[in-house]
């Protein structure tokens, strides 16, 4: 698996945390968990778009 692969696969990965972070704060009663969630999740997805511009650097 090259880097490109290797990198991509982890997108998918961490994609699906951040889904599943988003899931849960929906799940929640509790609104400090759920802004903590999506919180959270805002940061994961953020770090994605910075990945996703690196894989860019490939092209």
């Amino acid at each position: 698996m090259d880097v490109r692969e290797r990198v991509e696969q982890c997108i998918e990965n961490i994609s699906f945390s951040a889904r599943e972070l988003r899931r849960a704060a929906q799940e929640t009663e509790n609104t400090q968990a759920q802004n903590a969630f999506v919180e959270s999740a805002q940061k994961i997805e953020d770090c994605l778009q910075q990945c996703r511009i690196a894989l860019n650097q490939f092209k």
